[in-house]
């Protein structure tokens, strides 16, 4: 089925119980406020809908992130934030990882969110054995020592017949930093892990968990806080935010206000149920 072209989300607003929301491209950018997005955000809550930001963002604790949006001009509550860093405690529980050495590609917050998980964070280079890995972001280490290093300790530890556990919060390859341009993100550092490690360990190389979109544990955490799957997930990125939704089982709106470029007759592949080339006033 095409993706039905729509002009506005009022058309479609009566369809759902609850709506999610990606955070860069969609409410906001490096800029700040998108204010259009914030608009929509805004107009939903006043009329009593559910809504939650759904964001890969790993840099910051939700109640950093939450704070941050707030400070924005965003009206948001800390259970309306859903980060895929949150997720850690549930994975660190549910993997028998509580007490393990973790080596942390990220910031200091994403330090605070693996000793809520139970792990013990340090750094690439400092030299410990650490069994865990998490990426998470891209900034507050040095790049390329880094990668060096975890590519040489994660090799060490496989060939000398001992466990790595690869964790990837943040799925996202690259994100708009603005309007006109863009960065690469903790994707796109996996992504030159996971070759490194296949190069010399071929079908030994551990994987990377991916815990954020397009992957099913942040969408299971929405639906566990909504409490149903009558949810449309807005997003302008299509292989995180529609293929997520798409593979979960709820429906997606593409919204041309970030990443995605939306031109009239384009089809897209993931495929959108609606696209919206930009955000419109209510009507």
């Amino acid at each position: 089925m095409a993706s039905e072209a729509i002009s506005s989300l009022d058309e479609i607003e009566n369809r759902y119980q609850g709506f999610l929301f990606d955070a860069y491209g969609v409410l906001l950018d490096g800029s700040g406020l998108i204010p259009a997005g914030a608009a929509v955000w805004h107009d939903l809550r006043k009329r009593g809908k559910s809504c939650w930001i759904l964001t890969n963002g790993s840099s910051r604790t939700p109640e950093q992130a939450t704070a941050a949006y707030r400070a924005l001009g965003l009206d948001v509550t800390l259970d309306e934030v859903i980060t895929s860093g949150s997720l850690l405690p549930r994975y660190f529980e549910e993997q028998g990882l509580r007490g393990e050495l973790t080596c942390v590609l990220g910031t200091a917050a994403t330090h605070e969110l693996v000793q809520k998980a139970g792990g013990i964070p340090c750094g690439a280079l400092d030299s410990h054995d650490y069994a865990v890995v998490i990426v998470a972001n891209q900034t507050e280490f040095p790049l390329l020592e880094t990668l060096d290093a975890v590519l040489t300790h994660v090799c060490r530890r496989v060939e000398d017949g001992r466990p790595c556990y690869l964790i990837l919060t943040n799925p996202d390859l690259i994100y708009p930093k603005s309007g006109t341009t863009y960065g690469f993100t903790a994707g796109s550092l996996a992504l030159l892990l996971e070759a490194g490690l296949k190069l010399r360990l071929g079908p030994d190389a551990p994987p990377f968990a991916k815990l954020g979109k397009p992957f099913a544990p942040i969408f299971a955490e929405a639906e566990r806080r909504a409490g149903h799957k009558n949810l449309l997930m807005i997003g302008d990125q299509l292989e995180t935010d529609i293929l997520g939704a798409n593979n979960y089982g709820i429906d997606a709106l593409l919204v041309g206000t970030g990443l995605t470029r939306i031109a009239a007759g384009m089809q897209f592949h993931p495929e959108p149920r609606y696209v919206l080339s930009a955000w419109r006033a209510r009507t």
